[in-house]
């Protein structure tokens, strides 16, 4: 029988860990696979042709060899539908997402048939969403710079170890990203979805998500147990006093004392009920607006195409 492939490729900071979590695993007549960012031994086909995808110089990869291990995996199972899921699909957030092109297309060759799943979110608040792992993860930057902001303009893109995470503000044009996945796929084989539509009504967002999969399903887990949380004001002002120790540094003492180590961390841990709990603006109103303002038109033209009504959530003026 001929398998339904699904893609779910992101973005990074729209409630994937929420759905590879809670919702996708207990899907009835679905197999979730999920690829990691660590190689995994044991994983099937389909894990171990993302993962050379995602770390390979994509011209050493020999496609047609990964193509019959897949066909002959997808050949035995006994599930209809085959989700995948992996935020990684639309690129690495600290290098730009410069890889997306590269991994679309080699998804594409690999499963011309798969329909696909995109959940974007306003720009202000990926951003500061981004930027708060970014805290988590250890660097020292500021938003500012993530962001290549300087003297009222957004600038390129500094690609280099030594220029930090950051990327170009231009690039966080989610059109791009449907667009091309479009072009690829086709028109009718992708769903674009606001995360703040999850935000405002987990079910009859997943169940917009079901009827384009095909997928039977009455599975609604309420979204208001956050998982991936980003840290109080108090351990991100932490965090970036912490994080300025060098990275060879930094890396040591996380190979030796694990991340849960992280004084940011230990301080939520242990006296996280006593602080307030009020998220972190890392944006200036100021900057969250000219980040609007540079996208409002490449989200009306978002709206027009994937039929979301962006401008609910703030995408841009009416």
């Amino acid at each position: 029988m001929r398998k339904r492939v699904i893609l779910h490729v992101g973005l990074h900071k729209t409630g994937t860990t929420y759905l590879q979590e809670r919702v996708f695993p207990a899907l009835p007549g679905v197999r979730f696979v999920h690829p990691l960012h660590v190689e995994q031994p044991e994983g099937g086909p389909i894990e171990q042709f993302l993962f050379s995808v995602f770390f390979r110089n994509a011209a050493g990869i020999d496609l047609d060899s990964h193509r019959e291990r897949v066909d002959a995996w997808l050949a035995q199972i006994p599930e209809p539908t085959v989700l995948i899921s992996s935020e990684a699909i639309v690129g690495w957030p600290v290098e730009n997402h410069s890889n997306f092109k590269t991994n679309v297309d080699m998804l594409a060759e690999l499963l011309p048939d798969a329909k696909l799943w995109l959940v974007v979110r306003r720009q202000d608040h990926w951003v500061e969403s981004a930027y708060a792992q970014l805290l988590k993860a250890g660097f020292s930057t500021s938003v500012e710079r993530y962001l290549n902001y300087r003297d009222g303009q957004f600038r390129r893109y500094n690609i280099g170890l030594y220029n930090g995470p950051n990327l170009d503000a231009r690039d966080l044009d989610w059109g791009i990203f449907d667009s091309y996945l479009r072009r690829r796929w086709g028109e009718q084989a992708v769903l674009t979805t606001p995360f703040e539509w999850f935000v405002r009504d987990v079910e009859a967002y997943l169940r917009r998500f079901y009827a384009f999969a095909g997928i039977d399903a009455e599975l609604f887990p309420d979204n208001e147990r956050r998982v991936n949380e980003r840290w109080s004001p108090a351990a991100s002002q932490l965090a970036k006093l912490v994080n300025r120790v060098p990275m060879p540094v930094k890396r040591a003492m996380r190979d030796v004392l694990g991340a849960q180590r992280h004084p940011s961390t230990v301080l939520t841990n242990t006296l996280g009920r006593w602080l307030p709990q009020s998220r972190t603006r890392h944006l200036s109103p100021e900057l969250a607006a000219a980040l609007l303002r540079l996208h409002g038109d490449n989200n009306r033209r978002l709206a027009d195409r994937c039929g979301a009504d962006l401008g609910a959530y703030g995408y841009f003026d009416d």
